[in-house]
């Protein structure tokens, strides 16, 4: 019965989501029938001899919305850390300077930040922390750097967005508007505004988004956990060229990857589900030591884009918090992939990399149904399974194998673990896709 499950839910994704790259990687590829093939690979147009890996952090938070420090200290300390790439994602609900005494404290008055200044933005409070020399910051150029616009969308399910000035406010500049964002908001037609609003906007400014930290407690007023169906319907309705992928280390591992997982199983190789891996900075004191590696020809714009768009990253995620105020700082120690090489003769996808212990590569679950109350439970649906361990996973023989497969290089450091996970692999089993979806 599981795999009858399995087997629909792969064709309904080839027949409903297909993306034209999939699509053309499909066409000119010489399948035989009990052949399993690569079809989407988010790390194909890597030349590893020459590519530069780029630290990023798209999760940040600062004075200008709920954060502790100013912009330019938390640029500057995640410069010194080594990344190359920052967004600042201020939230759109609240006005600046909520953690100075007489809001929410507990910052006092003399560290409030006086930006923006006049003239404010057309869209102040909700606009974006940007660009960041309107905020006391060196121009991203200045540093080295590649700077995103960005913010984190407040209402109902959190999502972030990229590459636009998009965002809602809920009041009039100046209102109390308390120390919670409302989970409920209307337009003036009275029309409730939902993600699927939001996101669209999104869309319509050419922008990019994802959907943050899906394993946030229900016992905060202004979230409520989502069942699985709802983040199926969301990909469903919104494409990868916009919508791009999901938070997955921000939060309970197990909740986060395994909903990952279920997606993943529903969605590929058609429509690809990047995994992104945020700290979501509000304070720099005791952070989560998690970024995005970025492979680049070259640092700018425009090539962070593509990447975003691509997949073409993969994730860094320890067990060990961080202080990014410290000096020395203390960051952990993470392999370092050489290569990843997709070998269409052989069969094989095979990982080059120093400095790990473990090589797991991870495809489908063995079930679609959940196992528990996904409200109160940070595990309730089952992880993808480990389908096998070494540096080649051979995709012809591995009877495991599904629609997708994914990487863990792990090193254990201390008492600490240390992973990269990568981005999903898209894999068609030709004997399990009838012949009318292999064109």
């Amino acid at each position: 019965m599981q795999r009858r499950v399995f087997l629909k839910s792969t064709v309904l994704a080839i027949g409903s989501f297909s993306v034209g790259k999939v699509a053309g990687q499909i066409a000119s590829s010489n399948i035989h029938k009990g052949t399993s093939i690569v079809v989407l690979n988010p790390y194909k147009k890597v030349a590893w001899r020459t590519i530069q890996q780029h630290k990023a952090a798209l999760h940040l938070h600062t004075l200008q919305s709920d954060g502790y420090h100013m912009p330019e200290e938390v640029i500057l300390a995640y410069r010194k850390a080594g990344y190359t790439v920052l967004s600042i994602t201020d939230h759109d609900w609240n006005e600046p300077n909520r953690r100075i005494v007489g809001n929410w404290g507990p910052l006092p008055i003399e560290k409030a930040s006086p930006y923006p200044k006049a003239p404010k933005p057309d869209n102040y409070p909700a606009n974006p922390t940007w660009p960041w020399t309107d905020y006391g910051t060196p121009a991203p150029d200045d540093l080295g750097m590649v700077g995103i616009q960005g913010s984190e969308l407040t209402y109902k399910h959190h999502i972030n967005s990229y590459y636009n000035n998009y965002g809602i406010w809920h009041g009039n500049p100046g209102d109390k508007i308390g120390r919670q964002a409302p989970y409920k908001i209307t337009d003036s037609d009275g029309h409730e505004i939902s993600e699927d609003d939001q996101l669209a906007a999104v869309k319509n400014k050419g922008g990019l988004a994802i959907l943050n930290h899906p394993s946030i407690s229900d016992k905060h007023s202004w979230w409520e956990r989502k069942p699985l169906q709802w983040y199926i319907e969301r990909y469903r309705n919104h494409s990868p060229r916009y919508l791009v992928g999901i938070e997955v280390t921000n939060g309970s591992a197990k909740y986060n990857e395994a909903l990952w997982d279920q997606l993943l199983t529903r969605f590929m190789p058609a429509r690809p589900i990047w995994g992104f891996g945020n700290d979501d900075m509000h304070s720099m004191k005791n952070i989560k030591q998690t970024c995005n590696v970025f492979l680049l020809s070259e640092l700018t714009d425009s090539s962070v884009r593509e990447a975003m768009e691509a997949g073409q990253f993969f994730m860094y995620v320890s067990t060990k918090m961080v202080n990014y105020m410290e000096d020395p700082l203390g960051l952990s120690t993470f392999p370092e992939i050489k290569e990843i090489n997709v070998d269409e003769d052989s069969g094989t996808i095979t990982i080059h990399a120093t400095g790990y212990d473990q090589i797991k590569w991870i495809s489908a679950p063995q079930s679609l149904e959940p196992v528990k109350d996904y409200k109160i439970s940070e595990s309730p649906w089952p992880l993808g399974q480990v389908v096998h361990v070494g540096k080649t996973l051979d995709i012809r023989s591995n009877p495991k194998l599904r629609n997708y497969v994914r990487a863990e290089i792990i090193l254990k450091e201390g008492g600490h673990i240390n992973r990269i996970l990568t981005n999903p692999f898209g894999i068609i089993k030709n004997a399990d896709i009838p012949s009318k979806d292999v064109k």
